[in-house]
C-alpha cells in the first residue's frame, strides 16, 4: 500500500481541510516528519489508520477524541485517503460519530459514522462499499491485514515499535499466516483431521454392524470367547440345522394342501346346487309379483290408446289456439292505436297554443333588440374605464406593497442595530468566561489531585485495618497452635519414656542371677523392670510426627505474624488525619469538585454557544449596511409609485363623467348586456322549437289515424278465420269419441311420457314371459333332488384350510429365516473384511493427522512448520542489517526448544549475544537495542513479502519516534539501512526530533502549529 493523498478536516490538530500530497515526494522514498511537540505529527498516522480501518493508530485515540478542538461547531470531522495497492488506485473516506451544530436552530446534533470506498480509474469512480462495516471488511480483504497487524508491520505507533519483535508465538502466527498465505496448509491440516474423524467414524460403524449381526443371531453365551473364525462356523452349523427343519415342514405342508383342496371342491359343488334352489325361489316370488301388477298394466294400455287418439286431433287444436292468439293481438293493437290517436290530438292542440303565445310576445322581443344596440355603442367607453380601474388597482397595490417593504426594512434596520449592541456585549462576556474557564480547569486539576491523595490515604487506612484484622486472627491461631505444640511435646515425652521402660522390662525377662546385665554389667538384679503398659514403636513414631507437625505449624504462624506486623509498620500516611476525618474531607472535596464540574459544563456550553459571536457580529454589520442601502432604494421607489397613483385616479374620474351612473359599474354593464343577449337568443330558440313541434304534431296525428284504420281491419279478418276452424275441430273431436274439450285435454300425454308408458307395458310383457320360461326350466332340473348341508361342508373346509395356511406360514417363515441367516453370514464376512481394511486406513491417516496437527515431539503443526521456515527466511535477511547496525554483536534466531505444557511453539525469537556467547530472549534487549532489532526485522519482513509477490503489499513503512534511544554510531547505521530500502522503491516515513536524522534525510514534511490549527508542507532536496 502506497499513500497518494491524505485530506484531513477537523481531525486532531487540524482544524480546516489539510491535504498532504505524497506525490510531491517525486523519486524520494524516505522522509522525516518534523514539528513541535503537539503539532500533529502522530495525527497524520492516526488519520491514515482511521481512514483505512476506522480506528486510530494508537488505542487511546478513538471516537469523539478524534475531533479537533480548533474546529468550528459547524465543521464536519472527516478523513479521505487516496492510495495505490498492487497497481490499483483506491479512495476511502470516513466520518466518525460526532457532535456538530444544527443547521437550523440552536444546539448540537449527533452525526453518525459514515464510510465510503471507491476504486478509481482515471476520472471514473466505482463504489465498492458504502457502510462502516462493509468498508472495513473490504479494506481487510484487499490489504489482507487487520488494524493490529497493520500497526505492527506498516505503521508502527509511538512506543509500540518492538511489538512484532516480542509478540508471542500465537500472535506472530496470525501475522505470518496472512503474509505467507499459509491458510492452505491449515486447510490440509483440517482436511487430514476431518479424514481421520471420518475414518474413525467408519471403523466404529463397521464394528457396530459386525456386533449387531452377531448379537442378532447368537446369544451372549454362544458368543462368549469366540473368535471371528468360530463365529463363521457357528453360522454354518445354524444354517444346516434350519434347512433340515425346513424339509420336514415341507412334507407336512404337502399333506395339508391335498386335504384342503378336496374340502374346497366339495364346498364349491354344494354352493352351486344351493344357488339353483335359491334361484327357483326367486323366480316363483317374481312371477307372483308380476301377476299382481296385471290390472295396473291394463289401465296403462287404455291410457295409451286415448293418448294416441288425442294426438290425431292435436294439430287442429293448435291451429285454433294460434288463431285465437292472433285475434287477441289484433284487438290489443287496435286499443293501442286508439290511445295513440288521442295522445296525438292532445299534442297538436298544445303545439298550436305555444305558437300563438310566442306571436303575442313579439313586441317585447323587438324592444330588447333596440336596447342591445344602445349598449354596444357604449361598450368602448366602459371597457376603457375598466382598464383604467384595473391599472389604478394594481398601482395602488404596488404602493401598499412598497410601503410594507419600507416599513419592514426600517424595522429590520432597527433590529440589526440592537443585535449589534447585544453581540458586542456577548463578546465581552465570552472574554470574561474564557478567563474563568482557565481558572475552573486549574481548580478542577487541583481538586482531582487532592481527591487522588485522599483516596490513596483511605486505601492505606483500609489496607492497614485489613492487615490488623488478619494479624488478630493470626494471634488467636498462634495461641491455639502453641497449646497444641505443648501438649504434643508432653505426649511424645511420655510415649518415649513408656517405650524405653517396656524395652527394659523385656530385657529384664532374660536376666538371671549371676549373669551380667547387657546395660550396666551388674551380676545382681535386685529391682528388674516390670511391664506397666503396652506401647509400640509405631505409636512412638506417630507421636513424634505429631510433635514435629505441631511445632512447625506454630513456627509458620509466628512467621506470618511477623510478616503482617512488618507490613503494618511499612504503611506510612501523608497526614495525621483519621479514617473518619479523611472520609469527611473527601466528601467535602467531592461536593466542591461536583460544583466546579457543573460550573465547567455551564461555561463550556456558554462558550460553545458564543464561539462564533465575533464572526456573527461581522455578518450582522455587513447585513446592516445592505439593509440600510435597500431601505433608501425602497423609499425612492415608493415616492415614484405614489405619483403614478395620483395620475391614474384623475384620468379614471374624467372618463366616468361620459358614462351613465347605472353603467359606471362595469360588472353591471356586462351583466345587462349578457342578459339581453340571452333573452333574445332564448326567444328565437323557443320560436324555432315551437314551429318544429307544430309540424311534428301534425304529421304524428295523421299517422295515428291511418294506424287505427289498419288495426280494425286486421281484427275482423282474425275473428272470421277463428270461427271457421273451431267448427272443424269440434267435428274431429266428436269423431274420435271425446264428449267435450276437457276430456280431450285430459287424454293428451307428452311424447316422452307416452313413450315411457309404452316401454313400461312392453317391459312387463317381456319380463313375464322370461320368468315363466325360466321357472319351468328350474323346476325340471331340481325335480327329485334335496337341499345340501352347506354349513357342515364349510366347517370341514375351514378346518382343512387353517391347517394348510399354518403349515404354509411355517414354511415361509423357515425359508426366510434360512435366507436371513445366509444374508447375515455374508454381511458378517463382508463387514469383517471392511473393518480390517478400515482399521488399517485409520492407523495411516491418524498418524498423518496427528503429525500435521502438532501431536509430535516438537508440538509443531504442519502450518507452523511452514511459518517457521518463512520466519527463518525473514531472520536471514534481518540478521544482515542487524549485524551492520550492531557491529556484529547481535543475531536473531528462532527458538526451537519445545515450550512447557501444551503451548504451541516454534515462532518465539531469541537473540544471540556475541559478547557473552549466550542466547537470550528478545525482551531482555535495551531500548536502543530493541529498536535496532525491530527495525531490521520490519525491513526484512517487507523485503521477503514483496519478493514472494503475494497478495499483501508492504510498499510503505511509517515509524513514530524510537531513534532518540540510539547513540550517534547506531543512528548512522540505522539511517544507512533505511536509505538502502530506497533501492526497492519502498516509501519510509519517520517521526523524530533527532537533529542528526534530519541532517541525514533532507526530505521532510514540516508540521506547523498555530492557534487556529496545524498546517503541513513538504520540503524536498531540490528546495534546499
Amino acid at each position: 500500500m502506497r499513500p497518494l493523498r491524505l485530506t484531513i478536516q477537523a481531525f486532531g490538530a487540524y482544524a480546516k481541510a489539510e491535504t498532504i500530497d505524497f506525490t510531491e515526494l517525486g523519486q524520494e522514498r524516505i522522509f522525516v516528519i518534523s514539528g513541535k511537540t503537539g503539532a500533529g505529527k502522530s495525527t497524520i498516522f492516526d488519520a491514515m489508520t482511521f481512514a483505512l480501518f476506522g480506528r486510530a493508530n494508537t488505542n487511546d485515540r478513538e471516537g469523539f477524541s478524534l475531533r479537533s478542538h480548533y474546529a468550528l461547531p459547524t465543521d464536519l470531522t472527516e478523513v479521505t485517503l487516496e492510495f495505490l495497492l498492487r497497481g490499483v488506485r483506491y479512495q476511502v473516506r470516513r466520518v466518525p460519530q460526532q457532535e456538530v451544530a444544527k443547521q437550523r436552530g440552536e444546539g448540537m446534533t449527533t452525526v453518525n459514522a459514515k464510510a465510503e470506498l471507491y476504486q478509481l480509474d482515471g476520472e471514473e469512480e466505482q463504489l465498492l462499499a458504502s457502510s462502516v462495516r462493509d468498508v472495513s471488511a473490504k479494506i481487510e480483504e484487499i490489504m489482507q491485514l487487520t488494524v493490529d497487524q497493520f500497526r505492527q508491520i506498516l505503521m508502527i505507533p509511538q512506543g509500540e515499535f518492538r511489538e512484532l519483535l516480542v509478540a508471542e508465538s500465537k500472535e506472530k502466527e496470525a501475522i505470518l499466516q496472512r503474509l505467507a498465505h499459509t491458510h492452505f496448509y491449515q486447510l490440509i491440516e483440517n482436511q487430514l483431521w476431518n479424514q481421520q474423524k471420518e475414518q474413525e467414524q467408519k471403523v466404529r460403524l463397521l464394528r457396530e454392524k459386525v456386533s449387531g449381526i452377531t448379537q442378532e443371531v447368537f446369544s451372549e453365551e454362544e458368543l462368549s470367547g469366540k473368535t471371528a473364525r468360530d463365529i463363521e462356523l457357528l453360522f454354518t452349523e445354524r444354517i444346516s440345522v434350519e434347512k433340515e427343519l425346513s424339509d420336514k415342514i415341507q412334507e407336512q405342508l404337502a399333506v395339508a394342501k391335498e386335504k384342503a383342496e378336496i374340502t374346497a371342491k366339495n364346498v364349491t359343488l354344494a354352493e352351486e346346487k344351493l344357488a339353483e334352489w335359491h334361484q327357483l325361489a326367486q323366480l316363483q316370488t317374481e312371477k307372483e309379483k308380476l301377476e299382481q301388477q296385471s290390472e295396473q298394466v291394463d289401465l296403462e294400455r287404455r291410457t295409451i290408446d286415448l293418448a294416441r287418439k288425442a294426438g290425431a286431433i292435436i294439430d287442429q287444436d293448435a291451429l285454433c289456439i294460434r288463431l285465437k292468439e292472433q285475434l287477441d293481438e289484433a284487438k290489443i293493437e287496435q286499443a293501442a292505436a286508439t290511445k295513440t290517436l288521442l295522445h296525438m290530438e292532445s299534442n297538436l292542440e298544445k303545439a298550436v297554443f305555444e305558437v300563438d303565445q310566442l306571436k303575442a310576445a313579439e313586441n317585447t322581443f323587438l324592444e330588447w333588440g333596440k336596447k342591445r344596440e344602445q349598449l354596444q355603442a357604449m361598450e368602448a367607453k366602459v371597457t376603457r374605464a375598466q382598464t383604467l380601474q384595473q391599472d389604478l388597482a394594481q398601482t395602488q397595490e404596488k404602493k401598499r406593497r412598497l410601503e410594507g417593504e419600507l416599513e419592514g426594512l426600517v424595522s429590520l434596520e432597527q433590529k440589526l442595530v440592537a443585535k449589534s449592541e447585544a453581540l458586542a456585549e456577548q463578546w465581552q462576556q465570552a472574554q470574561k468566561m474564557q478567563i474563568r474557564y482557565a481558572e475552573v480547569k486549574q481548580q478542577l486539576a487541583e481538586l482531582k489531585q487532592k481527591e487522588a491523595v485522599f483516596l490513596t490515604e483511605m486505601n492505606k487506612w483500609e489496607q492497614k485495618q485489613t492487615l490488623q484484622k488478619d494479624l488478630g486472627k493470626l494471634d488467636a491461631d498462634f495461641e491455639v497452635a502453641k497449646s497444641v505444640a505443648i501438649l504434643a511435646d508432653e505426649a511424645y515425652k511420655q510415649a518415649e519414656a513408656s517405650w524405653q521402660h517396656e524395652q527394659a522390662a523385656i530385657l529384664a525377662l532374660t536376666l538371671a542371677d549371676g549373669d551380667s546385665c547387657p546395660v550396666c554389667g551388674s551380676l545382681e538384679h535386685p529391682e528388674p523392670a516390670i511391664h506397666s503398659a503396652t506401647i509400640t514403636k509405631l505409636e512412638v513414631t506417630e507421636s513424634r510426627e505429631k510433635q514435629v507437625a505441631a511445632n512447625e505449624a506454630m513456627k509458620d504462624l509466628e512467621a506470618k505474624r511477623k510478616q503482617k506486623s512488618w507490613q503494618i509498620e511499612q504503611i506510612e500516611f501523608a497526614s495525621d488525619q483519621s479514617l473518619d476525618a479523611l472520609k469527611e474531607t473527601l466528601e467535602v472535596n467531592a461536593n466542591e469538585l461536583l460544583e466546579v464540574e457543573q460550573e465547567q459544563v455551564v461555561i463550556e456550553k456558554f462558550l460553545a454557544e458564543t464561539s462564533n459571536v465575533e464572526e456573527e457580529n461581522q455578518k450582522n454589520k455587513l447585513e446592516l449596511i445592505e439593509v440600510t442601502k435597500n431601505r433608501a432604494t425602497s423609499q425612492e421607489a415608493f415616492e415614484e409609485v405614489r405619483k403614478q397613483v395620483d395620475i391614474a385616479e384623475t384620468t379614471y374620474r374624467l372618463l366616468l363623467e361620459d358614462v351613465p351612473a347605472e353603467f359606471q359599474d362595469t360588472a353591471h354593464f356586462y351583466e345587462q348586456q349578457v342578459l339581453l343577449t340571452k333573452q333574445i337568443s332564448a326567444y328565437e330558440e323557443k320560436k324555432k322549437h315551437a314551429d318544429q313541434a307544430l309540424d311534428i304534431a301534425k304529421e304524428q296525428h295523421y299517422k295515428a289515424v291511418s294506424t287505427l284504420d289498419a288495426t280494425k281491419k286486421t281484427a275482423i279478418k282474425a275473428e272470421q278465420a277463428l270461427g271457421e276452424q273451431r267448427i272443424i275441430f269440434k267435428e274431429i273431436m266428436a269423431a274420435n269419441g271425446f264428449a267435450d274439450y276437457p276430456s280431450y285435454r285430459q287424454a293428451i300425454l307428452a311424447t316422452e311420457v307416452l313413450a315411457e308408458k309404452e316401454n313400461l307395458v312392453k317391459d312387463y310383457e317381456q319380463r313375464y314371459h322370461f320368468v315363466t320360461e325360466r321357472l319351468k326350466e328350474s323346476e325340471g332340473r331340481l325335480s327329485g333332488s334335496t337341499r345340501p348341508d352347506i354349513e357342515s361342508l364349510a366347517q370341514q373346509n375351514k378346518e382343512a384350510q387353517n391347517v394348510y395356511h399354518e403349515q404354509a406360514e411355517r414354511s415361509i417363515t423357515q425359508k426366510e429365516a434360512i435366507q436371513k441367516l445366509a444374508r447375515l453370514s455374508e454381511q458378517f464376512l463382508k463387514y469383517l473384511e471392511e473393518t480390517s481394511q478400515a482399521e488399517k486406513d485409520y492407523a495411516d491417516i491418524g498418524y498423518l493427522a496427528d503429525m500435521a496437527r502438532g501431536k509430535n515431539d516438537r508440538r509443531l503443526t504442519f502450518e507452523r512448520f511452514v511459518l517457521a521456515t518463512f520466519l527463518d527466511t525473514i531472520l536471514l535477511r534481518a540478521n544482515g542489517r542487524l549485524k551492520k547496525m550492531t557491529s556484529g554483536r547481535f543475531q536473531l534466531i528462532r527458538k526451537k526448544e519445545k515450550s512447557k505444557g501444551n503451548v504451541q511453539s516454534g515462532l518465539e525469537l531469541e537473540v544471540y549475544d556475541e559478547y557473552t556467547g549466550l542466547e537470550r530472549h528478545v525482551k531482555t534487549l535495551s531500548g536502543g537495542e530493541s529498536f535496532k532489532t525491530s527495525l531490521a526485522l520490519a525491513l526484512a519482513l517487507a523485503e521477503v513479502v514483496q519478493e514472494m509477490s503475494g497478495g499483501i503489499s508492504l510498499e510503505t513503512m511509517f515509524i513514530d519516534e524510537g531513534f532518540g534511544t540510539l547513540d550517534p554510531e547506531s543512528l548512522e547505521m540505522a539511517v544507512e539501512c533505511l536509505l538502502e530500502t530506497q533501492e526497492s522503491g519502498r516509501l519510509v516515513g519517520i517521526i523524530s526530533h533527532v537533529p542528526e536524522l534530519k541532517e541525514r534525510i533532507p526530505t521532510r514534511l514540516e508540521v506547523t502549529a498555530t492557534n487556529h490549527g496545524s498546517t503541513t508542507k513538504f520540503f524536498t532536496q531540490e528546495q534546499f
